[in-house]
């Protein structure tokens, strides 16, 4: 549904220019990491369907390239991996998210919500903005609803939009330039909506003619809340021709929840709005690597076919053949003439190697490649999360910021996206009277979540292990630590089910019982014990001198 208010385009256009300007300020260092990792990534040409050649000329080795999909891929099998669940619901108050209805009701809306994504092109999506983040340091994407799918995403990529941020520096305003066909402008927006030369150039039947589309993202500041239609939604979307001076809109629409999810690798300054990433830091070592690479080759093809110099006797007629086998005639009156090297070519090309292994080390060390080899191979290698942090302890520490900032500038507003998505078109079971109202809380469970949690374990495991050597000398040492807690922070950490942990309750209830029959047990033992010596007892020869015996007269007196 298109909106009725009378909007003024100039402010519209206002905002575009604003933003965009910002944008050209990163284009430049855009095009080069373009350039030398990735050139399928980002979008500097206005031209539409333009097919971009990569120029092997600058880019002579793909290492790079490889690197920031191995990077994208890991972080996809590491956090939203499709083949295990990678987040769960719960609530702030541990106790009732424990109770059985509240627990059997968040594990079905986990269960959903990853059904819904496991039907839906989101893992694609997500895939696409780990690599630009590799790469150019922000990632793009929108969410849209779907009647088929429930939920669509649709990925852009640097160089093709624009970003705006809030006052606490989150993403809140969105925009871009594109180009579509008349008859896709038509189809999109219905014929009444375009503008006169659109209109014309339809019924012309000209519809593969190009038109430039401007669309924006923002909060919708003219909005009454106390509205609930179409036009007043939290969030408005404009898309006006660029061409078009007057004040018509194609159309101006909403969402309730903000649709964009646009995470930054790292950011330097609470200003900045783009942000920084490994493409950024790997860049002076990928351009050496290209020029080292260009320098091998120079000095093989000297070494194989190096220059030549010919002598002087030699005229335009005389029979020069280069080819290999092939033969120079001379004459016997000057024997130095014919064709020879013109110097001497000793290459060291074990040098070379050398230096494009160590580049390439760094390059791999920039992207963290060790770390997410790791989690493509988790699967395979029937590694732990603990065993993967204590090989990458250190890598997984620095990625910690990284982790937390994917975390809330991309799942959790992509989730709850989702969540109110699928909540509007009544997707979700009625949840339980005890959380009526209650908000829902999101918990990572991924490997990568997990890995970085594991480093907790390990100090666990570390002090038990202190304690342990201790035990022989102090016995009661054991007290110092709440090893019923430890283990249910441990438990956590390793991303167990909360329904495997048995409540404290339950938990000290069996432990009574235990110590309840140990006590019967023992009593048992005892009667039994006394019955026996009584029998034995009873059937001693009271005629002679005996225990028994001793013991009556000892009674008599």
């Amino acid at each position: 549904m298109d909106s009725s208010k009378a909007y003024k385009k100039a402010e519209f256009n206002k905002r575009f220019k604003s933003m965009m300007q910002e944008l050209g300020k990163w284009k430049p260092a855009y095009q080069d990491l373009s350039t030398y990792i990735n050139p399928t990534r980002g979008s500097f040409s206005s031209e539409p369907n333009r097919g971009k050649m990569i120029d092997h000329k600058v880019l002579l080795d793909g290492h790079a390239t490889h690197d920031s999909r191995i990077l994208a891929s890991g972080m996809s099998s590491g956090m939203t991996n499709p083949a295990r669940p990678w987040f769960r619901m719960t609530l702030e108050d541990k106790v009732i998210a424990k109770l059985p209805t509240v627990r059997a009701w968040l594990d079905e809306v986990r269960d959903l919500m990853l059904e819904v994504c496991a039907h839906s092109n989101i893992y694609d999506v997500f895939y696409s903005i780990y690599e630009e983040l590799g790469i150019f340091g922000t990632g793009c994407a929108i969410i849209l609803e779907d009647y088929d799918t429930v939920i669509r995403g649709l990925n852009f990529t640097a160089g093709e939009y624009a970003l705006g941020a809030d006052e606490k520096g989150r993403v809140n305003a969105f925009c871009r330039e594109f180009k579509i066909t008349v008859g896709q402008c038509v189809d999109k927006f219905k014929e009444e909506n375009c503008s006169a030369a659109v209109q014309a150039a339809y019924k012309n039947n000209q519809v593969d003619s190009w038109v430039t589309i401007r669309h924006l993202i923002e909060p919708n500041t003219q909005r009454n809340a106390a509205m609930a239609d179409f036009e007043n939604m939290p969030i408005r979307s404009a898309y006006w021709e660029a061409s078009d001076g007057t004040d018509k809109f194609l159309a101006v629409r909403g969402f309730m929840e903000f649709p964009i999810i646009a995470p930054r690798w790292d950011q330097i300054t609470t200003d900045m709005i783009n942000g920084y990433g490994p493409g950024w830091h790997a860049l002076g070592n990928v351009k050496q690597l290209q020029k080292t690479t260009l320098d091998k080759l120079l000095a093989q093809e000297k070494l194989h076919n190096p220059p030549m110099q010919g002598d002087a006797s030699l005229d335009d007629n005389a029979y020069v053949d280069l080819l290999p086998g092939g033969m120079t005639r001379t004459s016997s009156q000057t024997p130095n003439a014919g064709i020879r090297p013109a110097y001497q070519i000793n290459v060291d090309i074990a040098s070379f190697i050398e230096a494009i292994d160590t580049l390439k080390k760094s390059i791999d060390k920039d992207f963290f490649v060790d770390v997410f080899l790791m989690m493509i191979n988790f699967d395979k290698t029937n590694m732990t999360a603990t065993e993967v942090a204590q090989r990458e302890q250190e890598n997984i520490m620095m990625m910690g910021p990284l982790l937390n900032r994917v975390n809330s500038e991309m799942l959790d507003p992509y989730l709850e996206r989702q969540y109110a998505v699928m909540e509007r078109n009544g997707l979700l079971p009625e949840p339980p009277e005890e959380i009526a109202e209650m908000p829902i809380k999101i918990e990572y469970v991924s490997i990568l979540a997990q890995a970085q949690k594991a480093i907790g374990v390990q100090s666990i495991n570390r002090v038990r292990e202190f304690v342990d050597g201790l035990v022989e000398i102090k016995p009661d040492i054991t007290d110092v630590i709440d090893w019923d807690e430890a283990t249910r922070e441990v438990s956590e950490m390793e991303g167990i089910p909360a329904k495997l942990v048995v409540e404290r309750d339950v938990v000290n209830r069996i432990r009574e019982q235990r110590e309840q029959a140990r006590k019967m047990q023992e009593a048992a033992e005892m009667a039994n014990s006394g019955a026996d010596t009584a029998q034995k007892l009873a059937s001693a020869k009271t005629e002679e001198p005996s225990a028994l015996s001793n013991l009556m007269e000892a009674a008599k007196g």
